[in-house]
């Protein structure tokens, strides 16, 4: 076990809601969330306390899909403060609520403090986003929504999931918003939930080696910003100005919940969902003392999601321009 200071913590992600959980629109069927809706966010006093918690955070990352069924305006709040205390901050979205929910998100929210606004759009395909999300998905108004927050200066990151029905538009994707002028793409593969249902399936190596080469040929094109993870066992660690690991002994990240016993967080968000002892209750003026997760080995959490035990982490990612 080692001690560790929250003070030294720059970059937050914080998960309004019980547990880390709060209601989308969305029914993306593989989510683990699907259905789940938590009414508690957390009071002004957690809020308040959160900061003098982290005393020298940089960047929160508000996270829980700002959209319609979200306490939009909880969220422009929890910005604004952390602004005046002099953080930047990044949201996830999923892009449904369009416009409309922007203009709530980020009022009186200037664009030179906003870090990027992601959204998560999985295909250029509507029915193929439809299948993807759950429902029928909005396409025209989530696109609106990302042209309104390029026309108003804020920075827009797309973050699509790619699996076994949609890994092949990863280069449509990046060619379709990039000459919309997205220069920042960041793509996941697959999710911590176990895909259970025939088009929801982890990509094979070889679906992974192609989508890499896609996005090697699109980014000779496009003069843009891309990282996509890695989860075969082939990939090393010699090139760190390639590759780049989300490892929590390479960062100074953590996820944070607001909870009605009080304020918890943990510095390995996916191991924590598995065994608790890696979500840490966090108190003013206390250090916690954490039992740090080996660099280099064979991932568990990677085991879990793909099935296989000689998977590497699938934070392992690869970076272009």
């Amino acid at each position: 076990m080692e001690r560790f200071s929250t003070s030294d913590i720059t970059n937050v992600t914080i998960y309004t809601g019980e547990k880390g959980k709060e209601y989308c629109v969305c029914k993306c069927p593989v989510c683990s969330q699907q259905g789940c809706a938590y009414n508690y966010q957390g009071t002004n006093e957690q809020q308040d306390s959160l900061f003098r918690i982290f005393p020298n955070l940089k960047q929160l990352y508000i996270f829980g899909n700002p959209d319609p069924a979200v306490d939009t305006e909880y969220c422009n709040t929890l910005s604004l403060k952390a602004i005046d205390k002099g953080s930047n901050v990044c949201y996830s979205t999923s892009g449904v609520g369009g416009i409309y929910t922007l203009e709530r998100l980020l009022k009186d929210v200037k664009p030179e403090n906003v870090d990027y606004i992601s959204f998560s759009i999985d295909s250029t395909d509507k029915e193929k986003m439809n299948l993807l999300k759950g429902i029928n998905y909005p396409y025209e108004k989530a696109v609106d929504g990302i042209k309104w927050a390029m026309d108003k200066c804020y920075k827009v990151k797309i973050q699509p999931t790619l699996w076994s029905c949609n890994y092949m538009d990863a280069y449509t994707i990046i060619d379709n918003f990039a000459k919309m002028g997205v220069n920042h793409f960041s793509f996941h593969i697959g999710s911590v939930e176990r895909a259970n249902i025939p088009t929801h399936q982890h990509l094979t190596e070889e679906q992974i080696k192609n989508v890499h080469m896609n996005i090697d040929n699109i980014s000779k094109i496009h003069n843009v910003h891309i990282s996509c993870p890695v989860i075969y066992p082939s990939v090393g660690f010699t090139d760190n100005s390639r590759w780049y690991c989300m490892h929590p002994e390479n960062n100074r990240a953590w996820l944070v919940f607001l909870r009605r016993d009080g304020i918890y967080g943990t510095n390995v968000p996916i191991m924590s969902e598995i065994d608790p002892k890696y979500t840490f209750k966090l108190e003013e003026g206390k250090d916690v003392y954490i039992e740090k997760l080996p660099v280099g080995e064979y991932c568990p959490i990677s085991k879990i999601t793909t099935g296989n035990p000689k998977t590497l982490c699938r934070y392992i990612a690869k970076k272009w321009n």
